[in-house]
This record gives C-alpha cells, sequence and structure tokens, in this order.
C-alpha cells in the first residue's frame, strides 16, 4: 500500500448517499453510534453503540439486486440491509447485519448476509483492478448479526451469552430479538 488504508480505499469506492452517518460523542469518541433503519419498515430500527471512529456503515441494499442478469434459484440475487467496516487498534471486522421487523425466515436471511459477503468479494476485486491493492481487506474478520423483532421495544438490555460462540458465518449468526442497546464489541465478540 502506498500510505492509504483499506478504510481510505473502502470510503473512496462508496459513494456518499450509500454511507450511514455515524453520530459522533464529542466527549467521548468510544462512545459513537449509528441508528439503522429496516429498509421495508422505517420506524422500525436499531442503535449500536461503542463504534469506533473511522467506522464505514454502508447500506449494501443501495446496490442493485442484478435480477436483470442473475435467477434467484439460490438466493443468489439478495443482501443483507448493512455492513459495517473498521480497524480499532489493529482490530479488523467486517460486520454483516440484517434487521426484521418480526422474525423472518432464517433461510432467508442466510441468503441476504451471504449476498452481502459477495458485494465485499466485488469490492476487493474493485481495489484490485482498479486501487491495485491485491491484499484489499484480506486481513478483515468478518461477523454476522440479525436483529428481529426491532419493531417493538423491550425495555431490558440485550443480553449476549457469556459463551462466546463465534458469529464468523452467516449460519452461525449471532441472533437477537428486541435488541436494546448493543454494543458494537460484543457484536464482533471483541
Amino acid at each position: 500500500m502506498t500510505g492509504r488504508t483499506d478504510l481510505d480505499i473502502l470510503n473512496n469506492m462508496i459513494m456518499d448517499s450509500a454511507k450511514v452517518n455515524i453520530e459522533h460523542n464529542s466527549s467521548d469518541p468510544n462512545k459513537s453510534s449509528v441508528t439503522l433503519n429496516e429498509p421495508q419498515s422505517p420506524t422500525s430500527e436499531v442503535t449500536i453503540y461503542g463504534l469506533p471512529h473511522n467506522a464505514i456503515v454502508i447500506k449494501v441494499d443501495t446496490f442493485k439486486s442484478p435480477d436483470t442478469i442473475l435467477t434467484e434459484t439460490r438466493g443468489q440475487r439478495k443482501r443483507s440491509d448493512y455492513i459495517i467496516v473498521t480497524d480499532k487498534k489493529g482490530k479488523k471486522n467486517i460486520l454483516y447485519i440484517e434487521i426484521k421487523t418480526t422474525k423472518g425466515k432464517e433461510n432467508d436471511i442466510i441468503n441476504q448476509l451471504k449476498g452481502s459477503v459477495c458485494f465485499v468479494g466485488y469490492c476487493k476485486e474493485i481495489a484490485k483492478e482498479f486501487w491495485h491493492e491485491k491484499d484489499f481487506l484480506s486481513e478483515f474478520e468478518s461477523r454476522f448479526v440479525s436483529f428481529t423483532h426491532t419493531g417493538s421495544i423491550d425495555k431490558k438490555p440485550t443480553r449476549i451469552n457469556k459463551k462466546y460462540n463465534p458469529n464468523d458465518t452467516p449460519k452461525r449468526m449471532l441472533k437477537l430479538r428486541h435488541p436494546h442497546k448493543p454494543q458494537f464489541n460484543h457484536l464482533v465478540g471483541a
């Protein structure tokens, strides 16, 4: 690399209209947050707290479905709602997020998360071909989360089992019902 970080390249690659603004806390940069809406139900939202200050939050659903070229036989046209890409003190993560107002079908959510992995793969190829960065995002760990029942608010804090099960594949996604103040570090297993 020539002084550019992977986050710099990604930030230049993605249009601003596809990014979500992060709410920075001026007194404590470790308390930044982002509010994500379920695209089909704007009143359904999740706010993630403790976001690193340099996070890039992308609305993957703004990437048009390739339905003019791909069939839907195996769910390959689906995408999750968001991805968050961060590099905090050398801990590099890509967090894939799907939000559902109700429960949602698990297989559909898995396909949506897989579709967003394909989107990131597409970005990797763009960086390789147009930025000449063959190792773009190669050091980033993937994590997968589904937030369900976001239309109603449960006043209890979101709890994550103390026994850590890595949510490092779509099939082993972290499933959170009625999320209330989820912390970024918990979502990525830090």
